[in-house]
């Protein structure tokens, strides 16, 4: 074989390392596999860059693909603000910060965008496909986007979308239309099964005089689920623009929630706090906090709803509704917590409702649900009327407290519940009613009424209601027919009130006379005082526990109880006998130490058993209450220290006290003592307790080695002398012989 030249070899290995190279190069064009980590909701792309999308998709849309999104990046997936089309059934993570990105529309089905938490400021989500699912994104906003129907999350001819664990901080600009979510279906392209779940919403609305501003808007969203987020919104008051004599969701101009023709849906498990941040001048100030209207087959449960104004204050008259209904059927509101309070209203003018139901509305059930409302003028816990259709509710099991301003005015009314409807069953709900000032009987103050007139033809089942009243109704109602309030109870608040008369108050046209013609039976009403209603609540039983009954322990084994101390032997000999703590037992018995009277000896206490010597409590006229070592009657010279260390033996250790006479050392034992262990360490970098029993432990050999040899006496000492001699003459030889050595 012909051997191969310098330059032959060297462009061999120039064509060895070309060829690596371009493997390596092409391993890595290839490595298109993007690597997800769900674990902690992170996404991990792998080291190789990423291909133009054709290169990568093809045509085709690729299951499960993952991509990092960064500022530097995300042009390279969004052309001018949307999202290329293949990357549908993609998984955007969102890895870092961005600010001011404008509008990003979702066009393309089933993309999961996850932020990571991370914050998008001034950038919205326009969701135009179905399937979109938006994860973990933080959205900050100051600006108004009028593209995007001026919302942070748009979702448009869109089903199956998933809004989850985001959260929306929106402060629009002043006097514009602004939606934190806005679920914009229409009648012919619903919204369906729309989810909204763990998010936070906080949105200040500044529209006095001109916007519309909805925290959340859910217009033809059928099926939607709408739970356990947090919406607080803060909101001016508004006219509401009416239809004649009913209202749509845009005859409203600001709500925490607006939601309209969604029907089958569900709110559960919600927190929704609305406060009126500004008062503008306006012929009837509104807010709602929740208006739902034209939707079927609806549940309201286990939600907590607060609605508050303190921009309005006493005698200005405000109208307020937490949970605003019109026209619906099979809602029900279940186990909600409602409150609703403010410092306005004024006599006959003002609201605060927390729920209000206009008709037409069939199949409405309101129960077990936590009601409060107060204020300065009429205030109603549950209105509702039939000023626009029908309405059949059933009110059962609430526990509603309303407090306001009743008068003689037919509008300056305060009740539980004023049903001005056809056909209604309330029962077993415990009401409590309370006037601002005091009542008389001509006040409208009520717990379940039908006191203000409306149309059509009035039956109601008012049965096993307890009302705790300022005044002196349980009911009052203008007209009736088939109808029955039986079996409840009013409990005046004034513990001498009158209770012999009938709590139900008739109105013209159901006299006493009336009662078989129209079927009505208002008869089996109590009125009780609140002392009356309070011993009721005790119940007859002090104890409705298991009975006790005792048994004296059994004497087993022939032991005796009586204990005979007479054969025990003292401790010390010539210990007194008798009790010292019983007058007149002392023996007498004192142990004298030999001219220092009893001194260190055993006696019994003194005590007051008539003798003349009884002194009685101690002198302390020399105790400073500082130290035990300062006591008036201790000996001189007797200082008395902790004694926590090794070194002790039982003798001086009782009550961790050691005496030491005579001693003119100011050092205390060290509260960390000697430590145990077998080895310490010297280095000066020891600290703490560990260095300072090392210490001791160093001093102690030290000591103990002079201490041996001063007790041995002088041969120990000349032993020791002559030992040191010795070593000294060795060390002398052995340097005299390395100096020889060394000249050698």
């Amino acid at each position: 074989m012909r051997k191969l030249s310098n330059s032959t070899k060297v462009l061999l290995l120039i064509l060895v390392t070309f060829l690596s190279l371009t493997v390596v190069s092409a391993h890595d064009a290839n490595a298109t596999e993007l690597i997800s980590d769900n674990s902690n909701g992170t996404c991990i792309v792998s080291s190789a860059a990423v291909a133009e999308d054709n290169q990568i998709l093809g045509e085709v849309d690729k299951p499960d693909l993952v991509v990092n999104i960064t500022s530097d990046n995300i042009d390279d997936y969004f052309i001018r603000g949307r999202l290329k089309s293949i990357y549908a059934y993609a998984t955007l993570c969102i890895s870092e910060d961005i600010d001011d990105l404008g509008i990003l529309t979702i066009k393309s089905n089933n993309v999961t965008i996850n932020g990571n938490n991370h914050t998008l400021k001034n950038t919205v989500f326009s969701i135009e496909a179905n399937g979109v699912t938006l994860n973990n994104i933080i959205l900050n906003i100051t600006e108004k986007f009028e593209d995007n129907e001026n919302s942070a999350i748009l979702i448009w001819r869109a089903n199956n979308v998933n809004i989850y664990n985001t959260n929306i901080n929106y402060i629009p600009p002043q006097d514009t239309t602004a939606y934190g979510i806005y679920s914009e279906g229409t009648k012919r392209s619903l919204n369906s099964n729309l989810k909204i779940i763990n998010n936070t919403i906080n949105f200040e609305g500044n529209n006095p005089s001109e916007g519309r501003d909805y925290a959340v808007c859910l217009e033809y969203s059928p099926n939607c689920i709408f739970e356990n987020n947090t919406v607080n919104a803060r909101l001016p008051l508004r006219t509401i623009a009416f239809d004649l004599t009913t209202a749509y969701l845009y005859s409203e101009f600001a709500l925490a929630m607006g939601i309209s023709n969604c029907n089958n849906s569900t709110f559960k498990g919600n927190i929704i706090n609305c406060d009126v941040n500004e008062r503008p001048e306006c012929s009837f100030p509104t807010l709602d906090a929740i208006f739902i209207c034209d939707s079927k087959d609806c549940e309201f449960i286990g939600n907590q709803l607060t609605l508050t104004d303190f921009k309005s204050y006493k005698n200005q008259p405000n109208y307020l509704y937490g949970l605003d209904i019109y026209r619906a059927d099979n809602l029900l509101v279940e186990g909600n917590n409602i409150h609703v309070e403010t410092s306005g209203g004024t006599f006959a003018a003002g609201t605060a409702y927390p729920i209000q139901l206009t008709g037409p509305a069939s199949g409405i059930i309101i129960k077990y649900n936590e009601i409060f409302s107060k204020c300065n003028g009429p205030n109603i816990g549950i209105y509702s009327q039939n000023f626009n259709g029908e309405n059949y509710i059933t009110i059962l099991n609430n526990h509603i407290n309303v407090t306001g301003l009743a008068g003689n005015h037919s509008w300056a009314l305060v009740a539980g519940i004023e049903a001005q409807d056809d056909n209604d069953i309330i029962m077993n709900n415990i009401i409590e009613i309370h006037n601002i000032r005091k009542t008389t009987k001509e006040d409208n103050l009520y717990g379940i009424s039908y006191s203000q007139e409306t149309k059509g033809t009035h039956s109601y089942k008012v049965v096993n209601n307890t009302v705790i009243s300022d005044g002196y109704y349980l009911s009052h109602m203008l007209d009736a027919d088939n109808t029955t309030v039986t079996n409840n109870t009013l409990v005046r608040t004034y513990k001498y009130a009158d209770t012999n008369y009938d709590p139900f108050k008739r109105g013209d046209a159901i006299g006493k006379d009336t009662d078989e013609i129209k079927n009505n039976d208002f008869s089996g009403n109590r009125v009780i005082t609140i002392f009356e209603y309070e011993i009721e609540q005790q119940g007859d039983e002090i104890d409705e526990g298991d009975e006790f009954n005792y048994e004296p322990p059994t004497n087993t084994g022939n032991h005796s109880n009586i204990i005979n101390g007479s054969g025990i032997s003292p401790l010390k000999p010539g210990f007194p006998g008798g009790n010292p703590l019983i007058p007149g037992s002392n023996s007498g018995g004192t142990i004298n130490t030999g001219g220092n009277g009893n001194v260190g000896g055993f006696t019994n206490p003194d005590v007051a058993d008539g003798d003349k010597g009884y002194i009685g409590l101690p002198d302390l006229s020399g105790d400073d209450g500082k130290s035990l070592s300062r006591k008036f009657n201790q000996r001189a010279n007797v200082k008395t220290v902790n004694s926590f260390n090794n070194q002790g033996d039982a003798s001086n250790s009782y009550n961790n006290l050691v005496s030491t006479e005579n001693s003119t050392s100011s050092e205390s034992p060290s509260v960390n003592g000697v430590t145990a262990s077998g080895t310490i360490s010297k280095s000066a970098s020891s600290a703490g307790a560990a260095g300072s029993s090392g210490a001791a432990q160093e001093s102690l050999k030290a000591y103990e080695i002079t201490k041996n040899i001063v007790e041995n006496g002088p041969y120990d000492m000349i032993r020791f002398i002559g030992l040191a001699i010795i070593c000294e003459l060795l060390l002398i030889v052995g340097y005299k012989r390395k100096e020889t050595k060394n000249l050698d």
